[in-house]
């Protein structure tokens, strides 16, 4: 499910859930990014396809990742939607976090299902940074992570731009709630106050 933040003309975040299997059964392969049938529906903006928001500095960040979510046919058409997509500066997209996804999605394959969350931040949403064509370019990528059965959580986030070379490291949910700006997931289910880093990788 996506959560859709019109003023942003970007995903607020998505949150998905993925088993053993599904984990272990990825369909190969890229496809084509397509407008949102949906927002068009509804007449809200979105990102065209071509947009010059995106080039190779700044790509088509997906929030909930090819990499996980292509279990099926209609999940991995899904991830290419231009409601699941926000600027991504390059060497960001490229490596730490899309390192940070394979780990999740191997994790996922070796041992218990997840609820996951990713989603996109703003120092300021009353002046974000904005491309020429006024969609807004986040500050923040984060992704939380709950394993429903032993409660166990985790968070992590890194820098959105073209100049920090950003590490990802292991905290706790609440400090992705605090940059955010808002609960993400139920205290009653997850341990968002601490990181058991030993139950990871």
């Amino acid at each position: 499910a996506i959560s859709y933040d019109v003023d942003m003309i970007n995903p607020a975040f998505s949150q998905y859930h993925i088993t053993p299997a599904q984990a272990k059964n990825l369909l190969p392969g890229r496809l084509s990014f397509y407008e949102d049938p949906d927002l068009l529906a509804m007449g809200i903006t979105q990102a065209a396809v071509n947009s010059d928001a995106f080039s190779d500095d700044w790509n088509r960040g997906h929030l909930a990742p090819n990499h996980i979510i292509s279990f099926s046919n209609v999940s991995k058409k899904s991830c290419f939607s231009m409601a699941n997509i926000a600027p991504q500066a390059g060497y960001f997209n490229q490596q730490p976090w899309n390192a940070l996804e394979g780990k999740v999605a191997d994790w996922v394959a070796s041992n218990e299902e997840l609820f996951i969350i990713t989603g996109v931040a703003y120092r300021s949403r009353e002046a974000p940074t904005r491309t020429s064509n006024n969609i807004a370019v986040p500050d923040y990528y984060w992704k939380v992570l709950c394993q429903p059965t032993s409660g166990e959580a985790v968070g992590f986030y890194g820098y959105n731009n073209l100049t920090t070379k950003t590490t990802i490291d292991f905290v706790p949910v609440t400090d992705i709630e605090e940059i955010y700006g808002g609960s993400l997931l139920p205290t009653s289910m997850c341990k968002t106050a601490a990181v058991n880093k030993n139950y990871w990788w």
